[in-house]
């Protein structure tokens, strides 16, 4: 038997021995997982090429589970709906990664959000397989599905959003793809003349046309300089520095009205003369409250909608053409469908919200939390959903019509300057009195905004108020 100093002794070194054994591991994991960073997405590093192929990767899910996205027991990933391409995006070893597959890629991966600092250790020292969470999307199929219905094969885009909490209920963008064909089509979709890749939705840049007077109505209201019932006049056309704005644009265009008439029918040399009574200042402001000159906050990438370029002359003649919506403004659908969602939530625009929950082992953890500005005055809020529900009402968007529900909307003939070809531009929401649903619609060089985008709306409203 061991004197009882030695047998201390022994234990004290076989307790240093254990314990130095224990740091070196964490500190390897510092060294490999903090430190060298750099090697994480090491061409070489087999874990990057593992990563898109991971049987185990989570599924990405609709709002109410149904199944987008999921991998297949060889790591392919298989994508179920072409119409949510653009949403859920893709994930390749050649081309990387985009849309949801990349925006939450971190909880997809399973790096973060469920393992913890005991998986951790787990995953690295007995090699075991670490299984992604489930990613569910605000995105509803039925909505959807309507949405990519009613747009079809027209190249185009739509966004529908609850105005109340900036989730996106829809996006649809065509022409579309199969995200689990890059692999194989890659190239092809690539130098596609169409750009099937891009996402129309979040980065395609658009003359609004008339959409923008709401942004210019709302400055005046905002301002003061005009109110709905002021009385307007046009005798014929307008003449702004040499620049004719004929009023003949709608046949309501020529004579004596109130503003409201003005905004009901469209008339663009009345929104001409408006927006040189606004300024570059205060329509820019208004427009830059809602989102304009800046990337959206978003899950996926977006592109800055602008007024008016950097280095450009801002001019009285520009000024004009920019007030009633051509000019030199640029806008993606998303852009537009918040302006409609901020009109409709009293003034009050809500960043949109992609991503909704991740569920892990039964644990769920809520995504994408969205913040909220005031834009408009309650007031002038109140009066731009009156004078919007006034085009519905008026006839200037019949295919927006719904039995029973009273629908607040602006149309959009957006000049395009390539063969007299104009975009077909639809803003709404309903029901007017409570809105749930906003939407936004371009159709690409699809003519009228009133007859060819208005009834694609009509449809996505019915879906989203029929949930």
């Amino acid at each position: 038997m061991l004197p009882e100093d030695v047998f201390e002794g022994r234990v004290r070194v076989a307790g240093a021995v254990a314990l130095a054994g224990v740091l070196a591991v964490f500190a390897s994991l510092a060294y490999w997982q903090v430190f060298r960073t750099d090697l994480a997405t090491h061409d070489d590093n087999p874990r990057v090429l593992a990563a898109f192929s991971n049987p185990h990767r989570g599924r990405i899910l609709d709002r109410d589970g149904n199944v987008l996205v999921e991998s297949l027991p060889d790591g392919t990933r298989h994508y179920r709906d072409a119409s949510v391409a653009h949403a859920v995006g893709y994930i390749d070893a050649r081309y990387g990664s985009q849309g949801a597959e990349l925006a939450f890629n971190g909880e997809l991966a399973g790096e973060s959000g469920g393992r913890g600092w005991r998986g951790a250790v787990d995953a690295e020292l007995r090699r075991t397989a670490v299984r992604g969470a489930d990613v569910r999307l605000t995105l509803d199929s039925r909505v959807q599905a309507a949405a990519a219905t009613a747009l079809g094969a027209r190249p185009g885009a739509i966004v529908a959003i609850d105005p109340r909490n900036g989730e996106v209920l829809a996006m649809v963008s065509v022409p579309t793809y199969d995200p689990g064909s890059l692999a194989t089509a890659g190239e092809v979709l690539l130098k596609d003349p169409s750009s099937p890749l891009l996402d129309r939705a979040t980065q395609g840049l658009y003359t609004p046309g008339s959409t923008f007077k709401t942004v210019t109505a709302a400055a005046a209201l905002e301002n003061k300089v005009i109110q709905p019932s002021t009385t307007v006049n046009c005798p014929g056309e307008i003449v702004i520095d040499g620049f004719h704005i004929n009023c003949a644009n709608t046949a309501q265009g020529v004579g004596t009205y109130p503003f409201s008439a003005a905004f009901t029918y469209s008339v663009n040399a009345i929104f001409a003369n408006l927006g040189v009574s606004l300024g570059w200042d205060r329509l820019l402001a208004m427009a830059g409250k809602f989102g304009f000159g800046e990337s959206i906050p978003f899950a996926l990438d977006t592109a800055a909608s602008i007024v008016v370029p950097a280095g450009s002359e801002r001019t009285k003649v520009l000024l004009a053409s920019t007030a009633f919506g051509q000019g030199e403004i640029l806008a993606t659908p998303l852009q537009m469908a918040l302006v409609a969602a901020t009109i409709a939530n009293q003034g009050v625009l809500v960043e949109p919200r992609l991503g909704l929950s991740a569920s892990f082992d039964g644990e769920t953890r809520a995504l994408d939390e969205s913040a909220s500005r005031r834009v408009l005055d309650v007031s002038v809020a109140a009066t731009l959903r009156e004078l919007m529900v006034s085009v519905v009402a008026n006839g200037q968007a019949r295919g927006a019509n719904l039995p029973g529900i009273t629908v607040g909307g602006k149309t959009g003939t957006a000049e395009t300057g390539r063969d007299g070809k104009s975009h077909a531009w639809f803003i709404a929401f309903a029901p007017a009195e409570n809105p749930t649903i906003a939407v936004a619609v371009v159709v690409e060089d699809g003519g009228r905004g009133g007859e060819v985008a208005s009834p694609i709306a009509g449809q996505v409203l019915g879906a989203a108020l029929r949930r």
